[in-house]
């Protein structure tokens, strides 16, 4: 587990040792996103593991695109997956090469897109004819090739928010099989400029059910064999990521075991097919468990009906319990020995009656000046935080790593 609680203190253990929080931030006085990048790579690595050499992970950046993170994974021999040409820059100068990025995104702007095709980069996944056409003329205005794949939608509705569903047939993502005489035509007209090298999905995020992967992947496979029918260097299949772990729980060491048995799934998918490059596009899973976000109880406001500890940190820093109704523990950075626990709704500084971050918590009799842990908060905690109301974005603290 990246986060740890010794003699009553939260902290970081990893190869140096335990570090608890206060020592890592001796004078707090705003909120901190904290990151455990042991832990981070450590994941990568488990996923290079179990998914084989037949697959590359791309790390997808729009979980946390914190600079040190990027650094130390480009180190570790993956790719990206990016989605908007900030990030490829970002990922670019963080030591990933051209031919480690992969650009999904549904709204791919012009300027994306010839930055994307001046640098070469490895693949563009294609969400529809429209962007296709868009690609070969820019390709042919620059004399280029771009290399891309097509993302098709399997209509596979796993179980998990509807914000986050992306696979199923009321999604705005991808394409279906009705688009293949379309794109067929595109290609025709763009011969010279754009290659088809392969076929791309992703059915959505925080999923726990693997078989909902097993279903999309067997579902979209007959369109590579069609596109390869028709003469294009079909080699990649993007599974996309999603994985996701429960939130709820404080147990880490289970995401390994189910990383492993992901793995199993999707190696044995391809077993029959080792031509075919696999591209896993995970992000949550691997950086998710491994932050938290510290933040100061300001208040304690007790009516007749609840108690609220009121933080310097809401809905702008961490937008998951107010976007998703999503459930983050949260606790003291440091404990006590007292038995005394009482019910507070966590909310933040906000102008928002949806600025809550934790329903009505069974926690350790809290005061004010208390320094408080939202736990798991590392994908999709800074990366859409804001300044709402102007208030200043969180910092970042990246431990560990080489």
């Amino acid at each position: 587990m990246a986060f740890v609680y010794k003699n009553n203190q939260l902290g970081i253990e990893n190869k140096s040792g335990f570090k608890s929080l206060v020592d890592i931030v001796p004078s707090y006085d705003h909120p901190i996103y904290i990151y455990d990048l042991d832990d981070m790579n450590r994941r990568v690595l488990a996923y290079k593991k179990y998914l084989g050499s037949q697959a590359k992970v791309h790390y997808a950046v729009k979980a946390n695109g914190n600079k040190d993170i990027l650094k130390s994974f480009s180190r570790l021999e993956i790719g990206v997956d990016v989605v908007s040409q900030g990030e490829i820059a970002m990922a670019l100068e963080c030591g990933f090469a051209p031919e480690d990025v992969i650009f999904s995104g549904v709204g791919k702007t012009k300027v994306e897109l010839t930055y994307a095709i001046e640098k070469q980069i490895y693949q563009i996944n294609v969400e529809s004819p429209q962007e296709l056409s868009r690609i070969g003329a820019i390709a042919k205005s620059l004399n280029k090739n771009a290399t891309v794949a097509f993302r098709f939608n399997p209509d596979v509705s796993p179980e998990t928010h509807p914000y986050i569903c992306t696979g199923f047939r009321d999604n705005k993502f991808g394409m279906d099989e009705s688009f293949t005489f379309e794109l067929d035509q595109i290609l025709e007209e763009f011969k010279d400029f754009i290659t088809l090298q392969g076929i791309t999905l992703h059915i959505g995020s925080l999923i726990h059910d693997i078989s909902s992967f097993k279903e999309a992947v067997e579902k979209t496979l007959p369109l590579f064999d069609h596109f390869r029918s028709q003469g294009h260097p079909m080699k990649t299949f993007d599974v996309g990521g999603g994985l996701g772990f429960k939130y709820e729980s404080f147990d880490s060491q289970v995401d390994f075991k189910v990383i492993e048995k992901y793995g199993e799934m999707i190696k044995g998918i391809f077993s029959d097919r080792p031509e075919i490059q696999i591209i896993a596009e995970p992000g949550r899973m691997i950086t998710g468990r491994c932050g938290v976000l510290l933040t100061e109880i300001q208040y304690i406001k007790k009516s007749p009906y609840k108690n609220f500890a009121i933080l310097d940190t809401g809905m702008h820093h961490l937008m998951r319990p107010c976007l998703y109704s999503a459930h983050h523990n949260i606790d003291k950075v440091i404990k006590s020995e007292s038995s005394s626990m009482e019910l507070y709704d966590i909310v933040g500084p906000i102008c928002e009656s949806s600025d809550v971050l934790g329903h009505s918590r069974n926690l350790q009799k809290l005061k004010q000046g208390d320094l408080m842990a939202i736990f798991d908060a590392g994908a999709y905690g800074f990366s859409m935080s804001s300044n709402y109301n102007m208030h200043g974005l969180p910092g970042e603290i990246v431990v560990g790593g080489c």
